[in-house]
């Protein structure tokens, strides 16, 4: 057992390092950092035991009040990934047993060690009420953590982030179904609930240590989602690879994060066509839309990569080619400034240089094309 025990603080220390070094920039992956730590002291104190206790009934019967906390960790991951602004402070409350059991523990310990000897009763006692909690906590919350990530698969959530969340959820719902077949068995085979013992907390030690490769195989899927580029042992393309990175991590996060208030500043810009006001500001488009002038600009900056002034621009450009390819099919006399100005630009200098910008060509060429185009349909 204790073999298993090594390999799984080794696992764990490993994928804490995955997230606090190389992926430290997701905002979600302190949840993890948690988890993880949690497994690994877990595990530790559960190597000095079994190493230096010499009581048998501590070493296989006084649980862990650490395994308590796993639920609810992946409950509020589920819960980060899924809502938008969320904090964990709000659900600070789900923490309640942890730390009810944490001081039970330690103070039956301490009693222990005041007494030299382990008090059946006291022991009893203790396990029989950690044992409830910790039942009750580990199905309650996997369970709604999968109810979640399943309401979300197709809208919030990545496939990634799904998946590893529905993974972690079931893992922790095997371990507590060793509640009752542990007990189920020892009713049934008394004379043997050493060995029983053994091989349940065998089976839970081995099945913390999935989730801790589960957690380091979602680091590495993550980073390489859109790489499939084998990595050069050279400094440019390690440097170019850690930006590719940190650009699909912000993607995921900012995807999750403004989806649903991207399609509502886009509906009130196209629908009401902000973009024709010439004199049309950020704290102008935040106060008509009702979105905070903040939020709009992280979107525009960290989401869509482009400025405010680039994002109505271009949707005044669209409306002036559109306008231009109407005049045409009706053969009316087109005057680009007056359709500059009808689409929102302040003036002609403005217009032509963004119209380059973002078509490579200038207004006329752009018109000269399009006759172009028609006549060639037209023969």
């Amino acid at each position: 057992m204790q073999y298993i025990i090594v390999i799984g603080v080794f696992q764990a220390l490993v994928a804490l390092w995955l997230l606090l070094v190389r992926d430290r920039k997701v905002p979600s992956n302190y949840l993890f950092v948690f988890l993880l730590s949690a497994i690994a002291v877990h595990l530790i104190i559960k190597f000095i035991i079994f190493s230096y206790v010499p009581d048998q009934s501590i070493r296989l019967q006084m649980n862990t009040f650490i395994s308590v906390c796993y639920g609810p960790i992946i409950y509020l991951y589920a819960l980060r990934k899924t809502k938008k602004d969320f904090l964990v402070t709000r659900k600070w409350y789900v923490f309640i047993p942890f730390f009810v059991l944490m001081i039970a523990y330690f103070t039956v310990s301490c009693v222990f060690l005041i007494l030299n000897r382990v008090d059946k009763q006291l022991l009893d006692l203790y396990n029989d009420l950690s044992l409830s909690l910790i039942f009750i906590i580990n199905l309650y919350y996997p369970v709604k953590s999968i109810l979640i990530a399943n309401k979300n698969k197709k809208t919030l959530l990545h496939q990634i982030e799904y998946g590893v969340i529905i993974k972690i959820s079931c893992c922790i719902l095997f371990i507590e179904s060793f509640i009752p077949v542990s007990k189920i068995l020892q009713l049934s085979f008394p004379q043997d609930v050493g060995t029983i013992n053994i091989i349940i907390r065998s089976l839970t030690y081995f099945t913390l240590l999935i989730i801790c490769l589960l957690i380091i195989r979602k680091s590495f899927r993550i980073q390489n989602t859109n790489s499939s580029e084998p990595i050069l042992e050279i400094q440019p393309e390690i440097e170019k690879t850690d930006a590719i990175e940190e650009k699909i991590v912000h993607t995921i996060d900012y995807e999750l994060k403004f989806k649903e208030l991207w399609q509502k500043l886009e509906e009130f810009v196209q629908k009401q066509k902000l973009f024709r006001d010439c004199d049309l500001t950020l704290d102008q488009l935040a106060l008509k839309t009702k979105i905070n002038k903040y939020q709009i600009s992280e979107m525009l900056n960290g989401y869509k990569n482009k400025s405010f002034y680039q994002y109505i621009n271009e949707y005044r450009i669209d409306y002036f080619k559109d306008s231009i390819e109407k005049a045409i099919e009706k053969n009316e006399n087109i005057n680009f400034m007056s359709l500059a100005y009808e689409s929102g630009f302040k003036s002609k200098s403005s217009f032509n240089r963004y119209f380059k910008e973002i078509n490579g060509k200038t207004p006329s060429e752009y018109y000269k094309n399009l006759i172009k185009e028609r006549n060639l349909e037209i023969a």
